[in-house]
Order: structure tokens, then C-alpha cells, then sequence
């Protein structure tokens, strides 16, 4: 046994993203251990009282972000706070605070057929047609932990769907925590929070946009508008999940 091999069999510590338990080596490479897994998909199932849809089948999306250009918003579970002991809040409250490529990983092919799905029903290329961007962290945030975790995931759904991701979406300096804010301050202060770095590699694609929770769709609709103004041909919204 080489080296390397011994080391990632015996040495190697990896934990489940939602019980923290320790993974045996034959699920080392998985983002959660079997058990949290079942229940990560039974909570991918939960019905959408709008839709009647399954979440993960569920397109619907907050007025303001339709009114921007968004064609839709597919996500993976129904976020409540209430459940924050569930394996699906556990996962997304870990990857907010550290940097873990196996999480990112495991989200970005959960997220994978959501965004193929779309793809084929815009009958489009997504390789030469699409771009990945996401909403960018709050400056306070990445300086706190030093990374942003929609980078992290966007970066793998890239990989594995060979389509291109660019940080063409900067923060500005200013604004609030969005968190700590009602659904009306939240669209005041997003306004003039976010702008376009590279607008001509916007033009002309769809753009794959991406948030790891959506509450109001503030965030969301600012840099939509941004984007459609900007010349993308449209705008399909990816989320974790949605509050």
C-alpha cells in the first residue's frame, strides 16, 4: 500500500455535513452519511403550497425576481429555521463557515440535473450558450471567513457541467446585512448594492445565477436586473433553498 493510499484510508478524518459523524472510508467521498441522506431527500419532496410541486421540481419564485427576468427558480429543499437540526440546514450552516470542497461538491451535483433540466427545456447548449455567476457574499461575511461558499459551489457545478463560471457580479461597499432586514428594506438596500465587473461576458448568454438561500428574492432580482441589462438572454435562478 503506497503512502498516499495509507494516508487516505487510516489518516484521513472526513464527517458527515449534517450528524458531524465520522464517514466510514467506503463513503468518504460523500457529503453525508446514509441515514442523513435519506433524510436530505425526503426533504426534497416536501410539497410547494403554491405549486403543488415536489421542491425540486417546484419553478416558483418571488414576484419581484419574475418582474427582473428571471425565467425561474429551481431549488432543492424548503427552507424553515424551525428545522435547523435537520441534515439539509446542518449542511448549509456549515458550508456558510467553512471551506469545504467536498460539501460544495455534493451540492453542486445535487444542483446539476435541476440545471440541466432547464437546459434542455431552452432546447440550448449550455456549454457555449450558458455562463454561472452568483450573488456574492456580504464583504463582512468573506472577511469573517475568509471565502464565499457560493463561489465554492459554483466553481464545482462548472467542473462538472463544463460550463464557464465568472465572478462577473462584484458587491459594492455599503449596505446593510440583508438577513437582519424586513422584505421592504431588504429591496431598498439591494438596489444599489451590486454591479456588473464584465458586462460583455454577460451579453448574449443565459446566465446560470446563483444564491445558496433565497428569502424575498431581493438579492436575487438586483442582480437579474443587472444582469438582463447588461444583454443576457435570460436568467435561471439555482438556490439550496428557498424560505
Amino acid at each position: 500500500m503506497k503512502f498516499k493510499e495509507f494516508y487516505k484510508r487510516y489518516l484521513t478524518v472526513r464527517k458527515c455535513g449534517g450528524c458531524r459523524e465520522i464517514l466510514p472510508f467506503s463513503e468518504s467521498e460523500n457529503g453525508l452519511c446514509e441515514k442523513c441522506l435519506l433524510r436530505w431527500n425526503i426533504a426534497k419532496t416536501e410539497t410547494c403550497p403554491d405549486c403543488a410541486q415536489s421542491a425540486v421540481e417546484c419553478t416558483c419564485m418571488p414576484k419581484v425576481m419574475s418582474k427582473e427576468g428571471a425565467l425561474c427558480l429551481r431549488k432543492l429543499y424548503f427552507y424553515s429555521p424551525a428545522k435547523n437540526k435537520e441534515p439539509q440546514n446542518k449542511l448549509l450552516y456549515f458550508l456558510k463557515k467553512n471551506r469545504n470542497k467536498r460539501m460544495s461538491a455534493f451540492l453542486a451535483e445535487e444542483l446539476l440535473s435541476l440545471l440541466q433540466s432547464e437546459i434542455d427545456v431552452l432546447d440550448i447548449d449550455g456549454k457555449s450558450q450558458c455562463l454561472i455567476a452568483c450573488v456574492p457574499r456580504s464583504k463582512k461575511a468573506k472577511n469573517t471567513y475568509g471565502f464565499d461558499q457560493s463561489v465554492m459551489v459554483c466553481r464545482e457545478l462548472s467542473r462538472i457541467s463544463e460550463i464557464p463560471f465568472c465572478e462577473t457580479i462584484a458587491r459594492k461597499k455599503g449596505g446593510k446585512e440583508q438577513k437582519k432586514l424586513d422584505k421592504g428594506k431588504r429591496l431598498r438596500n439591494v438596489k444599489h448594492l451590486f454591479e456588473i465587473a464584465e458586462p460583455s461576458v454577460v451579453s448574449g448568454k443565459y446566465v446560470i445565477l446563483f444564491d445558496d438561500i433565497v428569502t424575498t428574492g431581493a438579492s436575487m432580482s438586483a442582480c437579474a436586473s443587472l444582469l438582463k441589462n447588461s444583454g443576457a438572454k435570460g436568467i435561471i435562478c439555482l438556490c439550496v433553498a428557498k424560505d
